[in-house]
């Protein structure tokens, strides 16, 4: 028996099944003679329908859809419903919870009020002032340690060396890169080993783009922002510069996914932010495209007469570039400023650390005359006054010139004297010299004792128990 071979097409999505293959010729040809006559007759009984049947059965079938559709969005709402109660219910159980922790945080508060304020402030703020340096000053070591460790990371080889690091960010772009290749007069062109020409250039037939990947595990500094414009700065002929980083988001240019930048009349430059954390990163790409397309269009559309209007643009561009380093300089300087701020208060607290040790020291031997003649002419005040050292020491000189010269009391003696009575937030430095006046807050001299304003003499003399000698017997005389 002779066979005869047929070509029969179907559409590339249907799938046959597998029993077709067990079929024998004369079976295949029943089969297909059979289909072609149920065929024919399903034909012929389609033809055969009126017009008035077929627009009923269209009518039927389209009320049947709308019917479902209803259905459909019947439940979509009473489904929305549902979950907007749910919702509702639960955060209006968390907004009791917070209500119920604000009020135990407001009678924990009313709790504190009560006890000893002034103390406790004193103490808080204390600790506050201590703990707020040593604050900034981890804050900044672990700041070196960041850049240290981000600068051994572009060094030296660890687990993954940089160019380790850098070749998987290339091959990581250059893969969503080939989303391209259906574009017209594409090309890609590696130039990571070329200085000052970025990671790729892509071609196009409207216009060609400088890349950079970046695969950092943290933002990507402004140092990355400058290479790129001077690469692309440096590549006239280059329209666009996309700086990609893959992983994290770029540094002062975050706000959204995509940012521009133009740096002359000519040449802009894109800042893509996270790119792989995006759904479909080839899509960002494609949209990048047909933005920097429009752009160019723009651009070159401009009259050409125009020469003069871009001269000033790019005099513009220049002139932003020089702010924006005087801006950073100032930074810089503030920064300089504020450190200097702390070291002179840190030391400011160590200098009356080491006063405070020294007076307890010094006080000791004689503080009972001490402690006697403050009794008597001094006084604590609840109001603003102020008492110059200078003077306290003054009164207690022309008072208690015996007692000076044979216990050798002098004038910076006294002032710890002074500094042993009262606390050290109620002194006032008049400058950082330790041994500088001073004036004392909170405290006035007692009204029922005469008060002689006496000028300090600026020599210091001294004075011999002869001389006193002499003096007492003047004025018994």
């Amino acid at each position: 028996m002779s066979l005869k071979i047929i070509n029969i097409t179907i559409p590339s999505e249907n799938v046959l099944p597998d029993i077709i293959h067990s079929f024998s010729p004369e079976e295949n040809y029943i089969m297909l003679k059979i289909g072609c006559e149920c065929l024919s007759e399903g034909r012929k009984g389609v033809t055969n329908l009126s017009n008035v049947e077929i627009y009923k059965k269209i009518e039927d079938e389209f009320k049947a859809s709308i019917n479902k559709l209803n259905n459909d969005i019947e439940n979509e709402r009473k489904t929305s419903l549902l979950m907007q109660e749910k919702m509702t219910k639960m955060y209006e159980l968390q907004i009791e919870q917070l209500n119920k922790k604000l009020d135990q945080s407001i009678a924990q508060i009313e709790i504190y009020k009560q006890g000893n304020a002034a103390s406790f402030n004193e103490a808080v703020n204390k600790a506050k002032e201590k703990y707020d340096i040593m604050y900034r000053e981890k804050e900044k070591q672990v700041e070196r340690m960041t850049d240290n460790y981000e600068k051994l990371l572009v060094q030296q080889q660890s687990t993954k060396s940089t160019s380790h690091k850098g070749s998987e960010g290339e091959k990581q772009f250059e893969d969503y890169a080939n989303t391209f290749i259906d574009f017209k007069g594409f090309e890609i062109i590696d130039k990571h080993t070329q200085g000052g020409e970025g990671d790729f250039h892509m071609r196009f037939e409207e216009f060609d783009v400088l890349v950079d990947a970046k695969n950092y595990k943290k933002k990507v500094p402004v140092d990355q922002r400058e290479k790129i414009k001077k690469d692309l700065q440096k590549n006239e002929h280059l329209h666009f510069g996309w700086l990609v980083s893959l992983n994290t988001p770029i540094d002062k240019y975050d706000k959204s996914p995509v940012m521009y930048e133009w740096i002359n009349t000519k040449q802009c430059l894109v800042y893509i932010n996270n790119l792989a954390s995006f759904e479909d990163p080839k899509k960002i790409l494609r949209i990048v495209w047909f933005t920097c397309k429009e752009l160019y269009n723009m651009t070159k559309e401009e009259n050409i007469d125009e020469e003069e209007l871009n001269e000033l643009k790019n005099e513009r561009f220049k002139f932003m570039d020089k702010i924006r380093n005087i801006r950073k300089t100032i930074r810089e300087i503030n920064t300089s400023m504020n450190a200097t701020r702390n070291l002179i208060q840190v030391m400011d607290d160590e200098l009356r650390g080491m006063l405070e040790a020294e007076t307890n020291e010094i006080v000791m031997s004689n503080i009972s005359l001490f402690d006697d003649w403050w009794e008597q002419n001094i006084e604590v005040s609840n109001e603003e006054s102020i008492v110059a050292s200078t003077d306290l020491w003054t009164k207690f000189k022309q008072e208690n010139k015996l007692a000076i010269n044979e216990m050798n009391i002098s004038g910076d003696k006294f002032k710890q004297y002074i500094k042993s009575k009262v606390p050290l937030s109620c002194i006032v430095l008049r400058n950082k010299n330790a041994n500088s006046a001073f004036d004392i807050k909170g405290i006035k001299m007692r009204e029922n004792i005469k008060v002689e304003n006496v000028i300090e003499d600026k020599i210091e003399l001294e004075l011999n128990e002869e001389v006193l000698k002499k003096k007492k017997i003047i004025k018994k005389k």
